[in-house]
């Protein structure tokens, strides 16, 4: 500062007005921090030409296109949105696969039958298989085309309990509800030609070992959204080799999957349902799956699994409408003394619980909401390892690929076809 001073005082006896100038110019250039454009913060290459300089807000930004919802009651729109430069912890990434629930058509149209509450407009989707676009600077293994799985849930880093779905639901507290704010970069999902997703909630997939060596064709990744979910849920009560599992019910898309997690960790698998065709299906994964149909009467249920003698794991996957189901209680009833209950189901409100058998066999009852990040790497390495089949090989099959202006016809596939390893599809980009 002192030299700058120094300089203004020789030359304001001279060039006054010349010398105010340059000595503003100068100070300025100290006072302000330099910019990085997108490009320079992600992959340090010249910025490219359909990147413009946001000067209001001193960030460079990327257009893109998202599948945007202003109302239930109303079609959806093709938006051009703008994509922030990623700021700290937070991924730019491209969807290739992103999954079209089986109840799209119940959630975001005919009036959201389902009553999911979400914020609006907004860009629905909560995960797919996609390349990264771009990588905050405090990303140490993430590189830009790195092909990766985006998990759905978003979860608060200060506030271990706030979790939320993003691009499905905004919550029921104020914490998940700002997780999905106006000005948070969750809000938009990843129907969309770009998307951002928490750092720690985007997982690297050894592109050479599962599409090269193992032979799977990117599409089938895309298992990993009907998968993720109930390995959290054995994962977290510890399912050993060689244990007796039920599964129930068995024949809807987590259920199914956790059928082909359970199997693959050497387990001995009872999968139960009411679906004949599905059941079937089920029991071609191993020689170790066997398949029980719910009767509807608690005691023959009981007396059905007594066959394979006392349970170590009971599953639960209820959806809503299986509140009353006679499998509940006869799951438990089949336990062994220290047996375990993982509960991952959508029932709301209270059930009854048998008091006195969880007491008396000292039972434990585990309750899980989706699954952590580590548990997610955990189960792309049983896939990279070989250990668990995915794709047409296990009976896994993508039954539809849209672009996303066809989102009608995807919303009427994912109704009619998806299901037990079977799946639906947005390609926002097609390599």
């Amino acid at each position: 500062m002192q030299k700058v001073n120094d300089r203004v005082s020789c030359c304001l006896s001279r060039r006054p007005n010349f010398c105010r100038s340059l000595a503003s110019t100068i100070l300025e250039r100290r006072r302000t921090p330099r910019l990085l454009s997108f490009s320079q913060v992600t992959s340090r290459q010249p910025p490219a030409t359909n990147m413009a300089l946001h000067t209001d807000n001193f960030i460079t930004s990327k257009p893109y296109t998202g599948l945007q919802f202003h109302s239930a009651s109303a079609p959806p729109r093709l938006a051009k949105l703008d994509m922030p430069a990623p700021t700290a912890g937070t991924v730019v990434v491209r969807p290739l696969y992103a999954i079209v629930v089986q109840y799209a058509n119940q959630i975001f149209a005919n009036g959201n039958p389902r009553g999911y509450k979400y914020p609006l407009p907004f860009v629905p989707g909560g995960t797919c298989v996609a390349r990264v676009e771009a990588v905050p600077p405090d990303a140490a293994r993430l590189t830009p085309g790195q092909l990766v799985f985006v998990e759905m849930t978003v979860r608060a880093r200060d506030d271990a309990d706030t979790k939320v779905l993003r691009g499905f639901s905004e919550g029921a507290t104020a914490g998940t509800r700002r997780l999905l704010a106006a000005d948070s970069p969750w809000r938009n999902g990843v129907w969309a030609t770009l998307a951002t997703a928490p750092l720690e909630g985007v997982h690297a997939l050894d592109e050479e070992v599962l599409v090269s060596q193992l032979g799977y064709r990117i599409e089938e990744l895309g298992a990993l959204s009907q998968l993720v979910v109930p390995y959290g849920g054995l994962a977290d009560i510890g399912v050993k080799a060689g244990e007796t599992v039920l599964i129930a019910p068995a024949t809807g898309t987590f259920g199914s999957g956790a059928v082909h997690i359970a199997a693959a960790m050497g387990a001995r698998v009872i999968a139960m349902g009411r679906n004949d065709e599905a059941l079937a299906k089920l029991s071609q994964i191993s020689d170790r799956v066997s398949t029980v149909k719910i009767s509807g009467d608690v005691e023959e249920d009981t007396k059905v699994l007594a066959r394979f003698g006392p349970l170590d794991v009971f599953f639960d996957i209820s959806p809503a409408s299986a509140k009353n189901s006679s499998h509940f209680q006869a799951g438990i009833a089949s336990l062994r003394t220290g047996g375990r209950v993982s509960l991952m189901g959508g029932l709301r409100g209270g059930v009854e619980l048998p008091y006195s058998q969880i007491t008396h066999k000292g039972l434990t009852i585990k309750g899980t909401f989706m699954n952590t990040a580590q548990q997610a790497r955990d189960l792309i390495k049983l896939i990279e390892r070989d250990i668990l089949k995915i794709g047409s090989r296990s009976g896994m099959e993508a039954r539809g690929k849209y672009r996303l202006e066809e989102w009608e016809e995807a919303f009427s596939a994912a109704a009619e076809k998806s299901g037990p390893g079977n799946a639906v599809y947005f390609t926002p980009n097609v390599e």
